[in-house]
């Protein structure tokens, strides 16, 4: 699994990835891109299975894990694509993805995880995610549980601005990479800002 998280609020979406790819031959890949801002106001980040995260993207990624160009997609459309596909890959059970559609839907930000788990199918599902008022904000993770935690006590030390989010990101990752095998140190981040 990789490590996706995200921070959605009145004033922003930032997404936020590290970037080890593990092959199937063993191998590591670093600097692997999970993370696309694929219009103005939709991003997605990928955590599990790349092949698996492909299929569930495929609308929005080419083969080699590059986006695809001039997408014109609003959120709902992203999510309604992504959630189709998603359907398609819970039936026929054997796939693996944690990962996250999130944006501007015209009024404010919202997100939805994608979860399929081969080994535990019974706990797949799509969530839903969106601040309930003005000023709440709302934390995402696409991976370990710690990590979760680690990027709350980030955001207690550095703040819950879009650059204590990313300074809290880099902490979690710094520690992760003690317990979790599947993650590195290099950070991706993409941000959407309220239009004026």
């Amino acid at each position: 699994m990789s490590l996706v998280q995200a921070v959605i609020c009145d004033q922003f979406a930032l997404v936020c990835g590290e970037q080890r790819l593990n092959l199937n031959n063993g191998g590591v890949l670093h600097n692997f891109r999970k993370i696309f801002k694929v219009n103005k106001d939709v991003i997605i980040g990928l955590s599990g299975a790349m092949d698996d995260n492909y299929y569930l993207f495929q609308d929005y990624l080419n083969v080699d894990f590059t986006l695809k160009e001039d997408c014109r997609d609003s959120l709902e459309e992203v999510f309604d694509k992504v959630s189709e596909r998603y359907r398609e890959m819970t039936e026929q059970g054997e796939c693996d993805v944690f990962s996250l559609v999130c944006g501007w839907n015209g009024f404010g930000f919202e997100a939805k995880t994608f979860y399929v788990n081969s080994a535990f199918g019974e706990s797949s599902r799509i969530t839903a995610v969106r601040p309930e008022h003005e000023k709440d904000a709302k934390v995402i993770s696409c991976g370990d549980n710690r990590h979760y935690d680690n990027l709350l006590a980030g955001v207690y030390r550095y703040g819950a601005d879009i650059y204590g989010f990313q300074r809290a990101f880099r902490d979690v990752l710094a520690q992760g990479v003690m317990f979790d095998e599947f993650i590195d140190k290099n950070a991706q981040f993409e941000l959407i800002r309220r239009p004026e």
